[in-house]
């Protein structure tokens, strides 16, 4: 026969545990309910679309990354001859009033090939209410990714298509022999255009050259400036016809008169090469 102190010991372990055990299913149901919304109100929203593109019962639903609720169902729908995918939306009462009846909602995708869930951005109008549809648009995901990359490389063989072609200036640069030659003289030509640019500029870092002399020497500068006046008033005389020289630019019967007169001296002088005697006379007595 057992002891009545173990028997009471004994139950006591027991009822300790249980009270352990409600204690510990209390909180998984806290846990649970938390995000399955068991003990909160939810409100039932609905998007329309053709394709939903992988998305699934029990993903979630989000505002700017933030989960409010999960997609609850999804049943087809058959509207004006086409068939549609009817996505119901459980949002936590908590959240329900940020979504708008003009939100908009898209599916998105947890990386390239992740889980999808609904992100939604919020307008300006009303809250929903139950049984509120809101517009769905730019579906994205793998499919929209292929999309776009098929157009880019439809695009790039067009590109690739035009020069092999010779078509656009680049077609021409590749096709065209004689004007790839010129381009690549032009190039040539501007290499060397701005290699004397950067020794010139180099001379004038060192002080090399008459320019940077005349920048730096104040006397040589000076006696520049003098020399250059001196030559303007010099050609000013000419113009004005003053002295011999500006007389003979400018008077046309001088310039013939001293001409023939040369011309007259160089004639004589010839002459008396020639006859001497004719001009110079010897006498002894």
């Amino acid at each position: 026969m057992k002891n009545l102190k173990e028997l009471k010991w004994s139950d006591l372990k027991t009822g300790i545990f249980f009270v352990l055990g409600l204690g510990f299913a209390a909180y998984l149901g806290l846990v649970i309910g938390k995000n399955t919304s068991m003990f909160t109100g939810v409100t039932t929203i609905s998007i329309l679309t053709k394709n939903v593109n992988g998305l699934a019962e029990n993903n979630f639903v989000s505002i700017s990354g933030k989960r409010i609720g999960t997609v609850s169902k999804l049943n087809f729908t058959t509207k004006h001859d086409s068939l549609y995918v009817i996505a119901d939306l459980k949002l936590r009462n908590e959240f329900a009033s940020l979504v708008t009846k003009d939100s908009k909602a898209v599916i998105r995708s947890l990386g390239i090939l992740g889980d999808k869930y609904v992100d939604i951005t919020t307008g300006t109008g009303p809250s929903v209410k139950d049984g509120d549809f809101i517009r769905l648009e730019n579906e994205e995901g793998l499919a929209g990714l292929t999309s776009s990359a098929s157009e880019t490389i439809t695009k790039l063989n067009t590109l690739l298509d035009n020069l092999n072609k010779g078509k656009g200036p680049a077609g021409r640069l590749i096709s065209d022999e004689k004007m790839g030659n010129e381009l690549n003289e032009t190039i040539a030509n501007l290499r060397k255009t701005s290699a004397e640019l950067s020794k010139v500029s180099a001379d004038l870092s060192k002080g090399n050259g008459l320019l940077p002399r005349l920048m730096k020497d104040k006397a040589l500068a000076d006696n520049t400036a003098q020399t250059l006046e001196n030559l303007k008033s010099t050609t000013a005389k000419l113009n004005s016809n003053e002295g011999t020289l500006g007389k003979l630019s400018s008077d046309p019967a001088l310039y013939d008169n001293l001409n023939r007169t040369m011309t007259s001296l160089d004639s004589l002088l010839t002459d008396l090469k020639r006859k001497p005697g004719r001009y110079v006379k010897f006498s002894l007595f």
